[in-house]
Parts: structure tokens; C-alpha cells; sequence
């Protein structure tokens, strides 16, 4: 008897094919992913990294303790200098709840809010009320009696 010859047929594959086919599958997939990242990459534009300046906002000699003084920041909202007897500290004036100005009581040295009974110790923590977290807070350095804050340039 003779050998008998099998047939290829359209759906048998050698080993040696699969392999093949399965190497240019994971290239393609591959380059595609690694295409689309650097795309992705270049069609997002880079997060600018913010730039603050030191703003003269104040003197040591006119805030004493306890008191406030408003100044405006870089954005044009109204912020605060706090003497709280231990340090001089700035406060945005917008709540962290519903955006509503807070108002700073000396006597009791807390924050207040008005719109929803929110209150902030000395520090800006948020201590009671709905206020979901502390007053925004700037840098503050010293410099002779001058005070200056650290605002985001525009």
C-alpha cells in the first residue's frame, strides 16, 4: 500500500503558521496601543505648573492679635490676614460648602460662615456645620515687619 497523502484543508494550520499569526497579532495590537498612547499624549495639552509670586499684602504693626485684614489675591477674591497670637496666617474668604464669603468673629477666634452655620478655628479647620473640609489656605512669610503672601499668578 502507498502513503496516502492528507489534504490541507482551508482550516488546518501547521504550528509553524499559528505562531506567525499569533506573533503579528501581538505586534499590530501592540503598536496600535503604543500609537494611541503617544497620541493621546500629544493631542492632551501638558498641566502648566502653577507659578505664585510673594505679594506685600500687609505689616505686622497693623494686624494685632486677633484682628483681620481683607486683601484681594491674584484671582481677584477676597481673602484675609489673620494674627491669631501664635502666627500671621491667610484664608481665602469663599467657604468650602457653597462658596459663600466667611466672616472672622475676634472675640470667639473662629470663622463663620452665615449661609449654613459653617464654622473654622484660627487654623481655617472646618469644625462644625457642613463645610466639607478647611478654608484654602496661602503662604505667609515675614520679612522685617512686612507680611507677604504667596499668590498664584495669573
Amino acid at each position: 500500500m502507498g502513503e496516502e497523502k492528507k489534504e490541507k484543508t482551508g482550516e488546518e494550520l501547521s504550528r509553524r503558521d499559528f505562531l506567525a499569526n499569533t506573533a503579528m497579532t501581538l505586534g499590530l495590537v501592540g503598536s496600535l496601543g503604543v500609537g494611541t498612547a503617544y497620541s493621546a499624549k500629544f493631542m492632551v495639552p501638558a498641566e502648566k505648573k502653577a507659578k505664585f509670586s510673594n505679594v506685600l499684602v500687609g505689616n505686622v504693626k497693623d494686624l494685632p492679635v486677633s484682628a483681620a485684614q481683607e486683601f484681594i489675591d491674584g484671582q481677584g477674591k477676597k481673602a484675609l490676614l489673620v494674627n491669631n497670637g501664635q502666627e500671621v496666617k491667610a484664608f481665602s474668604k469663599i467657604c468650602t460648602h457653597l462658596g459663600c464669603e466667611v466672616q472672622w468673629n475676634a472675640e470667639k477666634k473662629e470663622f463663620y460662615c452665615p449661609c449654613h452655620e459653617g464654622f473654622f478655628d484660627a487654623n481655617g479647620k472646618n469644625v462644625s456645620g457642613p463645610p466639607p473640609r478647611p478654608l484654602d489656605e496661602y503662604k505667609v512669610t515675614k520679612k522685617d515687619d512686612y507680611i507677604f503672601v504667596a499668590l498664584k499668578e495669573v
